[in-house]
């Protein structure tokens, strides 16, 4: 398993998240009109929260040894939206939502739909977007080739969010189980394009990545295997962790929202997909 979070076991097969490596004959302009952006040297919005409510929300972030990230201390301390020293990006648009066309087969616009809803509940606002048309969009979820192990994700080169379906296992998992671990996929990987950072414990949150730890939140670090499904035999299920991550990041994008006044009532609904269903506890 990668460090720092950055990647994705399933089924025994790496997902690497923040891609580079990108084939020269992907359309840049077409797969991602809103380039990965944040604050100009990270700089937050300080009319957004009050002090008091920005050391709240970082403390709930602090999770466990292997869930959380304390880098994001920085927010409270410093004033300012990093993850080991550099500004954590995202691709909300200027108008304050995510706004996501997908062409991608494995990743169906439906478990699409269901994901964006995920988020918008965990935020309590409506901030990602599915749109019919990729002009339309921020960015575009797509199927490709690989030429390795890894099944894709967030990339942050220009060609969007992308998947390798040949890379995809699913032996040994019943229907429902390879539909939940798919949205997982789905769900964090909208939660990085939204600029939530991994969240796998420590300064950086690679604590549970770097000994192979695995744990349920959303955003942290998690594997699957016909023996190991912590998130996904029952659902996945979000945590105020994840509410308050996608609130600190609210004040980074280039129209700063305010998202967490659930959390910081600690009014906080958990969130649950499990096989084609969204519901809250």
């Amino acid at each position: 398993m990668l460090l720092l979070g950055l990647a994705l076991v399933v089924a025994g097969v790496f997902m690497g998240l923040n891609r580079l490596n990108a084939s020269m004959t992907d359309d840049a302009h077409y797969y991602q009109r809103t380039k990965a952006t944040n604050t100009v040297d990270g700089v937050i919005n300080l009319k957004t929260y009050k002090q008091s409510e920005l050391e709240q929300l970082t403390k709930i972030t602090h999770g466990t040894k292997y869930t959380g990230n304390h880098s994001l201390d920085a927010v409270a301390t410093r004033h300012v939206y990093k993850m080991g020293g550099k500004s954590i990006r995202n691709f909300v648009g200027s108008d304050g939502i995510l706004q996501i066309h997908n062409e991608s087969k494995m990743m169906t616009t439906p478990m699409v739909k269901d994901a964006a809803e995920f988020w918008n509940r965990v935020a309590g606002y409506d901030i990602v977007q599915v749109v019919d048309k990729p002009k339309a969009s921020d960015e575009i979820i797509h199927d490709a080739k690989s030429q390795d192990k890894y099944i894709g994700g967030q990339q942050y080169d220009g060609t969007g969010m992308k998947f390798y379906p040949a890379n995809w296992k699913k032996k040994g998992f019943t229907a429902a189980e390879d539909q939940n671990n798919r949205e997982a996929v789905l769900i964090r990987e909208l939660g990085h394009a939204l600029g939530i950072p991994t969240l796998g414990g420590g300064r950086t949150g690679g604590n549970a990545g770097a000994i192979g730890y695995i744990t349920p939140e959303v955003m942290s670090v998690w594997e699957t295997g016909p023996k190991m499904l912590p998130a996904n035999r029952k659902g996945i299920r979000s945590t105020p962790m994840d509410a308050a991550a996608v609130a600190l990041a609210g004040i980074s994008w280039q129209h700063p929202r305010k998202l967490g006044a659930a959390v910081l009532k600690d009014q906080q609904a958990t969130v649950i997909y499990n096989n084609g269903q969204l519901s809250n506890k």
